[in-house]
């Protein structure tokens, strides 16, 4: 195992069968163990989903009561996320992935970056926290630079960042934890390091989240991005930040949309019903 990979351990007090029953999917006596595949779901998600449909649920904003309902479940899940991540549900940006919320934040960061400006990127990561920023740097004229991976170690040497970092460096965006080896990264000190040099902080947490508790402040992300198939919720993302920051942000987005934060980075029609799945998730993660 990697000097600074994640070790599993199975708790030998932990009722499997009483936690299998909660998993209809697991049921059956099916074994799941394709991690990056993400999670299945439990009853109390399946539940609160399907509550939401019976319900009744319209689009935002509306003057209908089940408008209402649709804004409360919106709110209700920003307010779990940013339980989760240690940010404030104003922050909070919503979306069906996180790959697809990464490509807007890195569309709409893209606007602020000059030619000769410069990105650093790590080889760690998934692809999803790679290509949105290779292709908004390519776009903008900006230089990418790549931190490696040690081969031996699978670390992500903090040192690098030192050399990497520049006084044109815009963004560093890194992999709390690799979704493929396990390798937890030194998040924090990376973070230090671009904020020294006045650079953004782009963290993927989408493999983290479910194994250890992510603050955000802590972590030195400006943005900290997860998916709630991850820790048993539906297939959706949050992308968290400071709202002062998302306030600077321009993306892209139709003329009725709204111009508010964090809707402004919203594009289209939520999955109203998922809301409340993110919500049942997080409150069960809490109590577990």
């Amino acid at each position: 195992m990697a000097r600074s990979g994640m070790l599993i351990l199975m708790d030998p007090t932990w009722d499997l069968e009483g936690i299998r029953a909660q998993y209809p999917a697991l049921r059956d006596g099916t074994v799941f163990l394709d991690g990056a595949g993400g999670t299945q779901v439990p009853e109390c998600v399946i539940e609160a989903i399907s509550d939401a449909h019976r319900s009744g649920l319209s689009n935002v904003h509306g003057p209908f009561a089940a408008s209402r309902r649709s804004d409360r479940l919106i709110e209700g899940a920003r307010e779990a996320v940013a339980d989760l991540t240690g940010g404030s549900a104003g922050g909070v940006v919503l979306g069906p992935n996180m790959t697809t919320l990464t490509y807007r934040l890195a569309g709409a960061l893209a606007k602020t970056w000059s030619p000769g400006d410069e990105i650093v990127l790590s080889e760690l990561d998934h692809d999803s926290n790679i290509r949105p920023w290779a292709q908004a740097a390519a776009s903008a004229g900006v230089r990418v630079r790549w931190a490696g991976v040690d081969p031996q170690t699978t670390d992500l040497s903090v040192g690098q960042y030192a050399e990497l970092v520049t006084s044109r460096t815009r963004l560093v965006a890194v992999a709390a934890a690799s979704n493929l080896i396990g390798t937890r990264t030194h998040v924090a000190a990376i973070s230090a390091i671009a904020h020294a040099a006045g650079a953004l902080m782009y963290v993927d947490a989408v493999a983290a989240a479910p194994h250890f508790r992510l603050d955000l402040s802590l972590l030195g992300a400006d943005f900290l991005a997860v998916s709630s198939y991850k820790w048993c919720g539906p297939q959706a993302g949050a992308v968290v930040a400071p709202v002062d920051l998302l306030e600077t942000l321009h993306p892209d987005k139709l003329e009725p949309s709204s111009e508010r934060v964090s809707e402004r980075f919203e594009i289209g029609t939520a999955g109203l019903a998922n809301m409340a799945g993110i919500t049942a998730a997080v409150a069960r993660r809490t109590r577990t």
